[in-house]
């Protein structure tokens, strides 16, 4: 760390039916040590065919949130006290696990139980930690900066995160991969080996710091995935604690290729171990952390003095499990430290020398909290390194600003994730008096002038409603809604002329929202309706009525028009001239009188042009139909003389 020192509609394709055990942990807005957890704090353990989705999905429900999953065996999160324990829930803990019922689990369900006794009673007290801030050390500028990209850069086209963009801001769901490297005496001397109990605390106090940026910003609605290589330390034939920082290259990319990843270079490896956890686990970002077993080193540094660094925007950060004497108890204070220059956030420590003006993260924000300078802020902050800053759950808003952490407009949506959701395309297939609907929409990125502009956010629901009545759910056109563009349909149900206006809304995963009226759209149509005249036959009443009439579009043809009496169904009506291709379009029709009740009655007539717009203001004429008078003649009888 700086100064006298030392960076989750989404659920994971992966884990659709698993037996699991879910950890509910509390977020605090500044750590706090305790005996007794909250009420709404629990460790659940669920039946064999539990289905992981499922749990998370009825936390989310109940207003809860999944804050760490490690699957396949448990969830970390908040749900609400009296919710009723989600389906397949065989037991329910809401204290410490004591140590007869730890001695009946095994494998993760054990592991997940030793975390949470450990979240809840963490080992080092906040004013030991504190002491430790009087450390010297020699590391300068913790903050390193990773090769330039060597190929597989983003379709230019396609507004997701790419093959190098795996920690663009701290917000959403982060994937993160625990590796342990084990010398095996191949090439240097063994001097360390893992125990059971510090993996155990490895685990522990990684899950701890992350755990404490996700109580910082609620609104980041952060879950972590993780790929937790505590439980199988991976050998190499190096021995990393006695090296220089700068022969990781050795080390990394031997524990990578046994875990399955080559490349061209340890760099690479790192990539695509961390692109394989983001398509595994569906998340948005993905790092990797590399814990070196130090226990018998002296000073807990590798052999120039490095114990704790990462890459500004990954793709890994190293910690030694001693950390310059630290020691591992306040793990999670480095580890948060480094966490933060993973996601864009720039040292502000005085030998750091980073000035005020220099710009870092997604939305470009200056470093204006450094040591480094005159800056515009002075305050304790996570990012000057220290413990205490930790202990005491400081971040300053420079440093939120630089890892995405910024609502502008204070709608409780973060800058690079308040989108802007657009309309791209309508169509419309019309039918007599009921009409389908297809379409696409799209979330345009948070415009980033310092990186790429990337999104995140997926199209959640697409709604409709007719003259402004209940909103009723679209069907996405792939069967599912999971992308920043989606294409729908809808068919709405029989409607008359006048109710033609319908409008869309359209809901990301963010909670951006857009109502927009899809249709009538900005055209002019006009349909004219002049009643011809009344015929009768041999002086009698009239029987039928003649109307003309004439449709007009100002954007495109005339291509149907329909008319009715009353509330009657609408009927279609034929060209004068024998086809509708024009902007303007004659028509004539005819209405029996003889089948109307006497009394007045209203005419109607509309029109449709070539886009499928139809006219909601139909016109209008009035008729009269008189009651008929009937004369009964008798016939004459003559009677003869």
């Amino acid at each position: 760390m700086g100064g006298n020192r030392i960076r989750v509609r989404g659920y994971f394709r992966s884990l659709a039916s698993l037996s699991l055990v879910l950890i509910i942990f509390w977020a605090m807005t500044t750590p706090a040590w305790a005996d007794e957890p909250p009420p709404d704090q629990a460790l659940v353990l669920l039946a064999p065919d539990a289905d992981v989705n499922s749990v998370i999905e009825a936390i989310h429900l109940a207003g809860g949130h999944v804050t760490h999953v490690f699957p396949p065996a448990a969830l970390i999160g908040e749900v609400p006290a009296g919710t009723p324990p989600p389906v397949g829930t065989l037991a329910v803990h809401r204290q410490p696990v004591d140590e007869a019922t730890l001695a009946t689990l095994t494998g993760e369900a054990r592991r997940a139980a030793q975390v949470w006794n450990a979240l809840l009673n963490p080992e080092s007290p906040p004013d030991t930690a504190h002491s430790l801030d009087t450390l010297e050390a020699e590391l300068v500028g913790d903050a390193l900066l990773p090769p330039p990209p060597d190929g597989l850069q983003p379709l230019a086209n396609d507004l997701t995160p790419g093959y190098y963009e795996t920690s663009e801001y701290f917000i959403g769901r982060v994937a993160v991969g625990i590796v342990l490297p084990e010398s095996d005496g191949g090439v240097d001397s063994s001097t360390e080996d893992w125990t059971e109990a510090e993996r155990t605390l490895v685990l522990s106090e990684i899950t701890a710091a992350l755990n404490w940026w996700a109580a910082r910003e609620p609104n980041a609605h952060l879950t972590f995935v993780y790929d937790d290589g505590t439980a199988a330390p991976i050998t190499t034939g190096y021995e990393p604690v006695s090296r220089r920082y700068s022969d990781q290259a050795l080390w990394i990319a031997q524990v990578l290729s046994k875990k399955g990843y080559t490349g061209s270079s340890y760099f690479d490896q790192v990539r695509q171990y961390n692109n394989a956890l983001r398509d595994t686990y569906d998340t948005d970002w993905a790092f990797t952390i590399f814990v070196v077993d130090s226990s018998n080193d002296s000073d807990n540094r590798f052999a120039d003095g490095y114990f704790a660094y990462a890459y500004l925007g990954g793709p890994f950060t190293v910690m030694t499990y001693g950390n310059n004497g630290y020691g591992p108890s306040n793990m999670d204070a480095v580890a948060a430290h480094e966490i933060g220059h993973i996601f864009l956030a720039l040292d502000q420590y005085y030998s750091a020398y980073q000035r005020c003006t220099y710009k870092s993260g997604y939305l470009g924000v200056e470093n204006q909290n450094s040591q480094y300078g005159g800056c515009a802020s002075n305050v304790t902050s996570i990012m000057r390194g220290q413990t205490w800053p930790y202990r005491a759950g400081a971040i300053d808003e420079y440093a939120r600003g630089q890892i995405g952490w910024r609502d502008s407009d204070g709608d409780g949506i973060l800058d690079p994730v308040d989108t802007s959701l657009n309309v791209v395309n309508t169509g419309y297939i019309t039918g007599t008096d009921a009409f389908t609907f297809v379409g696409t929409v799209q979330d345009d990125p948070y415009p980033s002038s310092f990186r790429r502009s990337t999104i995140i956010n997926t199209i959640e629901r697409v709604q409709y409603r007719v003259a402004g009545g209940g909103w009723t759910d679209a069907q996405p056109s792939d069967g599912t809604f999971d992308s920043y563009t989606e294409a729908y349909t809808f068919a709405t149900p029989p409607l008359f002329a006048g109710d033609l206006v319908v409008d869309l809304r359209v809901i990301d995963s963010a909670g951006n929202e857009l109502i927009q009226n899809i249709y009538p759209e900005n055209t002019i149509l006009d349909t004219t309706l002049i009643q011809l005249g009344q015929q009768n036959k041999n002086g009698e009443e009239p029987t039928q009525v003649t109307f003309s009439g004439q449709g007009t579009s100002a954007t495109s043809f005339i291509a149907a028009a329909y008319y009715r009496i009353d509330d009657g169904p609408w009927q279609s009506l034929p060209p004068d001239d024998g086809a509708f291709d024009e902007p303007q379009e004659g028509f004539t029709f005819t209405v029996d009188l003889t089948s109307l009740s006497p009394g007045a009655h209203q005419v109607q007539a509309y029109s449709v042009d070539g886009k499928g717009n139809i006219e909601t203001s139909p016109a209008t004429e009035s008729i009269s139909v008189q009651a008929q008078t009937w004369s009964i003649f008798m016939p004459l009888v003559v009677r003869g003389q």
